[in-house]
Formats: C-alpha cells, sequence, structure tokens
C-alpha cells in the first residue's frame, strides 16, 4: 500500500506543477530544473524508505530501526528521517507550485481559483506534520489518534479535497464547468473537510468509548465527503452532453479537448461514487462497521476508492501533461495505447471488485454473523477452500489491470519522455461556456 501512496502522490506532485504553471500561463525561470530535483528526492525517500523497512524487519538496524528503518506502525511504516525528508520535499514542492501560480493573481479572473488551488496544495504538507507527532515510547492509545488523522484526514481528507479542487481546475479550464460553480464546489468541499472532516475521523474509533451522538455524526460527515467530486463531475458530463447534443442539431462535431483526461476524470467520479460512497457506506456506519471492519468488504472499498478516485485521477494528470507536451503526430500514435489503457484499468479493477472482493467480503460477512467476528478471521476461514477460490477469482482482473491497463500507459509516458522533441506541441482548444459565447 505504502508503494502505491508514493506512486499516487509523485503523480499528484507532477500534475499539480503541470495545472500550476497552466493556471499561471508561464513557467518560471528554472522550475524544470527545481523539478527535477524535486523528483529525484522522492526516488531516494521511496526507495530508501522500503529498503530500510525491509532491514528494519530484518532486524539489520538494531539501533537505528526507528530513523531508517520500519517504525512498526500499520500505514506509517517509513522510519522517521525518509518522513522528515518527504515533508521536506512536499514543503518544497508548495514553493514551486507559489512560483508557478504567482502571475495568476495579477488576473481577476484566475485570481480567486488560483488562491483556493495553493490553500487546497498547502494542507498537504501541513497536514502530514501529526506522523511525526509520536517516537517508539508513545503510548498505543496517543498514536492510534495521530495515525487515523493521517489515514483519514490526510489520505482520505485532504488528499480528497485536493483532487476535488484539481478536477475542477481543470474541468474549468476545459470549459466544461463555469468559474463560478467550480468554486462552489470547492467551497463545500472546503467546508466539510475542515469543519466536518475532523469529525469524519470518528469513523475510525466506533468502538473506543465514544457516545452515540458522536458516532452519527462521524458517520454523516465521512458519508458526506463524496458529494462535492461526485457533484463536479455530474456538472461536466451535463455540459458535455448537452453540448453534443447541440452540436449534432447544427450538423457539425465538437470535439472534446483532452478528450482521455476527460474520461479519466469521469472515472474518477464514477469510482469516487461507487467505491468511496456506495462501498464506504456500507462498512462505515457503526451498525455495520461492528461486523464488516476489517473483512473483505473493507478491500473492497480500499481498492475502489484508492484506485478508482486518486489511481485515476493520477493517471488522467499523467495524460493531460503528455497531451499538452508533445507533438499532434507524436500524439497520434500515442492515443491507442491511452486508449487500451483506460479500458484495461478501470476493467481489471471492476473484474477484481466484482469477481472477487464484494462477493468474498459478502461472503466473510455472512460467516461473521453465523460464527463470530473471530472465526471469519481466522485461517479456520481465510484458509477455507471457499475463501482460497475467491482469492484466485482475482487473478482476471489483476491480469487485465496490468497487461492492458497498467504496461501501455507506461508505454505512452517512456515514449513521450523519450521523443518529446520531435514537433512542436499543440495544445488542444478550450470549448466556451455558454456565457461566453
Amino acid at each position: 500500500m505504502q508503494l502505491a501512496i508514493f506512486w499516487i502522490a509523485t503523480a499528484y506532485v507532477a500534475g499539480a506543477l503541470f495545472l500550476a504553471s497552466a493556471l499561471g500561463g508561464t513557467e518560471p525561470k528554472g522550475q524544470a530544473k527545481a523539478i527535477h530535483a524535486l523528483f529525484w528526492t522522492l526516488i531516494v525517500v521511496v526507495v530508501g524508505s522500503l529498503l530500510g523497512e525491509w532491514a528494519g524487519i530484518r532486524q539489520l538496524l538494531p539501533s537505528l530501526w526507528f530513523w531508517f528503518g520500519d517504525q512498526g506502525w500499520e500505514y506509517l511504516e517509513l522510519g522517521r528521517a525518509w518522513q522528515i525528508l518527504l515533508a521536506g520535499a512536499l514543503l518544497f514542492w508548495f514553493g514551486l507550485l507559489v512560483r508557478a501560480v504567482a502571475p495568476a493573481f495579477r488576473d481577476p479572473e484566475r485570481r480567486e481559483i488560483a488562491g483556493l488551488f495553493l490553500f487546497a496544495a498547502i494542507a498537504i504538507p501541513l497536514f502530514y506534520l501529526p506522523a511525526m507527532f509520536f517516537d517508539g515510547a508513545t503510548h498505543y492509545s496517543v498514536v492510534d489518534a495521530w495515525r487515523f488523522w493521517i489515514i483519514h484526514l490526510w489520505v482520505e481528507g485532504f488528499f480528497e479535497f485536493f483532487v476535488t479542487v484539481m478536477v475542477a481546475i481543470i474541468f474549468f479550464q476545459f470549459g466544461f464547468v463555469t468559474r463560478i460553480n467550480a468554486t462552489r464546489i470547492i467551497y463545500l468541499d472546503a467546508i466539510l473537510y475542515f469543519a466536518g472532516g475532523f469529525i469524519g475521523t470518528g469513523h475510525h474509533w466506533y468502538w473506543t468509548g465514544q457516545t452515540s451522538f458522536n458516532m452519527a455524526l462521524s458517520a454523516l460527515f465521512s458519508a458526506l465527503e463524496v458529494a462535492p467530486l461526485t457533484l463536479i463531475t455530474l456538472d461536466a458530463w451535463d455540459f458535455v452532453r448537452l453540448t453534443r447534443s447541440r452540436s449534432d442539431l447544427g450538423g457539425g462535431k465538437i470535439e472534446v479537448p483532452h478528450k482521455w483526461t476527460f474520461y479519466f476524470l469521469m472515472a474518477v467520479g464514477v469510482w469516487n461514487f461507487v467505491g468511496a460512497g456506495i462501498f464506504g457506506f456500507l462498512i462505515n456506519l457503526p451498525i455495520v462497521s461492528y461486523f464488516e471492519t476489517g473483512t473483505l468488504l473493507t478491500i473492497n472499498h480500499a481498492h475502489a476508492s484508492m484506485m478508482g478516485v486518486f489511481g485515476m485521477l493520477g493517471i488522467g494528470l499523467v495524460v493531460f501533461a503528455i497531451r499538452e507536451t508533445v507533438s499532434d503526430t507524436l500524439w497520434n500514435t500515442l492515443e491507442k495505447y491511452v486508449r487500451v489503457g483506460f479500458w484495461g484499468l478501470n476493467g481489471g479493477l471492476l473484474m477484481m471488485v466484482v469477481m472477487s472482493l464484494f462477493p468474498a467480503g459478502v461472503l466473510q460477512l455472512i460467516d461473521v454473523l453465523e460464527n463470530g467476528y473471530w472465526h471469519a478471521r481466522s485461517l479456520a476461514y481465510t484458509g477455507s477452500d471457499q475463501a482460497r477460490l475467491f482469492e484466485r477469482l482475482r487473478m482476471p482482473g489483476d491480469v487485465v489491470f496490468i497487461l492492458f491497463g497498467a504496461v501501455p500507459i507506461a508505454i505512452v509516458a517512456v515514449r513521450a519522455y523519450l521523443e518529446r522533441g520531435y514537433g512542436q506541441p499543440v495544445p488542444a482548444a478550450r470549448i466556451p461556456m455558454e456565457d461566453e459565447k
């Protein structure tokens, strides 16, 4: 999971820098060299922390395990030195964003949305700092509070907020939503996360002595988190659908700019509603969470929301950057790989959910109700023929996801990087909004 988070975070870092330059209208002097330095810093963090965790688990770092090895806390395994380096890299990244976005503050049309973009961006390094509010000798109850602060508010909360902001800005840049609608959605998301996100963290702590009222509030705000991104996705889809119907009536055809970026963002909206919304709602309400937390229904929710929302957005940002920086000639040769990659990633993820994770989670829940939670989590159940069968049924989805999803996208990224000098990039045209015509 940690490797997946690092990969997605790297895509966000790169995509946000590109989007910042688009908002600012220009690239500051020396920005490219700084971005390369940031990239290699993140590589050092990823490789160094993974090797350190391996060495820590193998007890090869007897006195330095906490700093360079494995801290021993689930989801926060990397050593403290790697955490500090990661936080420093994120602060450096925010500085690069400020440099790139600064020119937008001179434009009244872009000033507000540029400010909201930076406001969402600073939450990423700022709300990672609680990961350092404890050490190896801190009491478990204190660590668990800060650990779930990171798991919920950083990963599920402010990354989700940043996702909504970037999707809203991209849709605004494309002309799919008005500036006022984009800013309204961002403000709604900010209210939910900064006012209710802290309360929503309580859905991780239902059974630690909370009152019934607090449990109800935790469930409510946890369920509302998916609403803003779903609303902005529906708004963009309605615009594209209406635009196409009008062009059909006129006998012409309007091409969606950055078509595959748009499709990836639509996938983000769908998976946000299904994976984070429906599947999250199935396990996060107090009365069902008591029976379901830690079962395969949790894994089902995690896969559909993590890859479906954060992963698809990361790839969408990569495709957006590639389309903006390569020539039409090169793009025409790469587009077929993007098409295959889009359907491979979404199809493979859907197969994992439908063929394996969701039905296996339902069967495990039935065992919880019949034999008890302890039995459903024991080898007596997880080692049974039925459980093993559904584990194997995940393989077809994995194969499709890797061979027809990840591989084609990797080919696109490598070829775009190696052949980026051939021809001049031609950015796609922006569709004007109705009130701009």
